[in-house]
């Protein structure tokens, strides 16, 4: 039995369609799916805003408590139309509505002046812990230690004394 042609098996070729396609991720092998081009986070940046990826579900189970950690300090859901469709059509299909949610994490965003804040929060809360082990081990209370090491044992205060002389040299 012949077989058909198999140029008749072929699909004609269309004419150009009216809006040209075009890659919205470019060297999509060597970046995340998540990451969000530099000139976008530019302009953002401009406008006093901060971006952050936050776990909405985790293998299909919602994760309403991780995410309530950030709705509290002031992170809202990014959708598709905000800052003029600025992320219409990068992680979802254009002109979806709702939330931008990517395999379980969320887009979420909230105003810089937040951000500053909570970094200068933790910038504090961090000093404080290192200026608190830097006094132990200044004043002799080192954690792990056993007894007898600690400044004011009655073994370590007949010897916590300094003595100092000095000589003079003679002629």
């Amino acid at each position: 039995m012949p077989r058909a042609a198999v140029q008749a098996n072929r699909p004609t070729v269309r004419e150009e369609p009216a809006t040209k396609k075009v890659r919205l991720r470019k060297n999509a092998s060597q970046r995340s799916m998540l990451d969000i081009d530099k000139d976008i986070l530019a302009k953002l940046g401009d406008l006093g805003v901060d971006l952050q990826w936050v776990t909405d579900s985790v293998l299909g189970q919602a994760a309403p408590q991780a995410r309530m950690n950030f709705e509290i300090n002031g992170w809202e859901p990014v959708t598709p139309d905000m800052w003029g469709g600025l992320f219409d059509g990068m992680f979802t299909k254009r002109g979806q509505q709702g939330e931008i949610n990517v395999e379980g994490l969320v887009l979420m965003w909230r105003p810089m002046e937040l951000t500053l804040e909570a970094r200068a929060e933790e910038r504090a809360a961090r000093d404080n812990a290192m200026a608190a082990q830097a006094n132990m081990i200044k004043g002799g209370q080192i954690p792990g230690m056993s007894a007898g090491f600690e400044p004011d044992h009655p073994t370590a205060i007949q010897r916590n004394v300094f003595r100092r002389a000095v000589e003079i040299p003679k002629d």
